[in-house]
């Protein structure tokens, strides 16, 4: 508690929203502030999610290509998931070492400065300073993941965890409950055909202040239902009949 305590005492506020959107690599769209990151050991990868959208990175070492201020940032929240693997908990504490050393070893990206030759400043009246930041290495494909199928016997409700930022869907069989914690929108993909219809059927609770990031799971539901996406699809198939009916 009092390591916990110390980093939120040294902690600064993030950046503007505005300044993530330099992240609009090739293919792959993602900018807001962060929400939660996670490691999924059956993925192999790490994840970090922002208020629009999800960006995954293979390595550890990947983390050095984003700003320092997003590193510092990351360095503040909890891995989520990170107790599944021993290297994940090996690199959360030790981002957490390099931030209160100010990045001895972990050294995060930095950007490279341009003098702007058209704009100046108000109030100096001298030129601009621009800074870019190059795309951060993440991956190229978003990985899906397996997800529990036929629960809509057992399906009680679902709602959008504010805390870490997942969907969670609540089941419960013969007193026995569980949950299943969706972290990416677009593994509700990998229902089944029954289940999306389920959780069509039923909308899913969430505060007020997190209604866009739980409208997200929604869209997802929709498309599924409209278009008859799930579980064991061709997408191929399933992508053309949708360009022909647009």
């Amino acid at each position: 508690m009092e390591y916990m305590a110390e980093l939120k005492k040294n902690s600064k506020p993030s950046p503007p929203t505005k300044y993530t959107k330099v992240y609009r690599p090739k293919g792959h769209k993602s900018d807001g502030r962060i929400i939660s990151w996670a490691y999924f050991n059956d993925l192999s990868c790490y994840a970090i999610k922002r208020e629009k959208g999800i960006q995954y990175f293979r390595y550890p070492h990947d983390f050095k290509t984003l700003p320092a201020f997003e590193v510092n940032q990351l360095a503040r929240l909890k891995l989520l998931y990170s107790e599944s693997s021993g290297l994940s908990e090996w690199f959360e504490r030790q981002l957490q070492y390099e931030y209160r050393k100010k990045w001895v070893n972990f050294k995060p990206q930095i950007p490279t400065r341009y003098i702007h030759k058209e704009k100046v400043h108000p109030v100096t009246k001298k030129p601009l300073i621009v800074l870019k930041w190059k795309p951060p290495t993440i991956m190229k494909k978003i990985p899906l993941r397996k997800m529990i199928q036929d629960f809509s016997d057992q399906f009680k409700w679902w709602y959008y965890d504010g805390r870490t930022g997942e969907a969670v869907i609540v089941l419960c069989k013969e007193g026995s409950w569980e949950t299943i914690r969706v972290f990416d929108p677009l593994w509700l993909t990998n229902l089944s055909e029954q289940d999306v219809t389920t959780l069509y059927k039923c909308q899913p609770f969430f505060e007020v202040a997190d209604i866009d990031q739980a409208l997200q799971y929604v869209k997802v539901i929709r498309i599924c239902f409209a278009f008859d996406i799930h579980a064991g699809v061709n997408w191929k198939t399933r992508t053309k009949e949708m360009l022909k009916t647009n």
